[in-house]
Order: structure tokens, then C-alpha cells, then sequence
């Protein structure tokens, strides 16, 4: 990967959790592994990253089997 996709990744990723630091959720880091809320925070993380791809996490659903909403 070059430095530029890297650097453009890394934002990416910050931007996300600064994102979500403001709308005070928790970060999956902060929680116990192994645990329940870990696992729901690790969940929304990848939801709330989603959404600022433009892909709505519930249009996601329909990927799995091939067929369209």
C-alpha cells in the first residue's frame, strides 16, 4: 500500500472514532475482551463505518444470499 492510501486510511479511521468520541459511544477498546458490550461496540463500530462509506449497514444484509431489496 502506498503512503498516500495509507495516510487516507488512517484518517479514515480517526475520523470515525472522533465521530463517535462526540456522540459518546464507547470504543470496542475500552471494554473487557471477550465481553458482551465489547462485541455490540465492535458491531457498531462497523455499522457507524458503513454509513460514512454511503452504504447503508441494513442494504448489507441482502449481499449474503444475492438477492436485492
Amino acid at each position: 500500500m502506498e503512503d498516500n492510501d495509507y495516510l487516507a486510511a488512517f484518517a479514515f479511521c480517526v475520523t470515525v472514532d472522533a465521530i463517535r468520541k462526540a456522540q459518546g459511544k464507547m470504543m470496542p477498546e475500552d471494554l473487557p475482551v471477550g465481553s458482551m458490550e465489547r462485541m455490540l461496540a465492535e458491531v457498531d463500530v462497523i455499522q457507524d463505518t458503513l454509513r460514512m462509506l454511503g452504504i447503508a449497514p441494513d442494504a448489507v444484509n441482502g449481499l449474503d444470499d444475492g438477492s436485492e431489496e
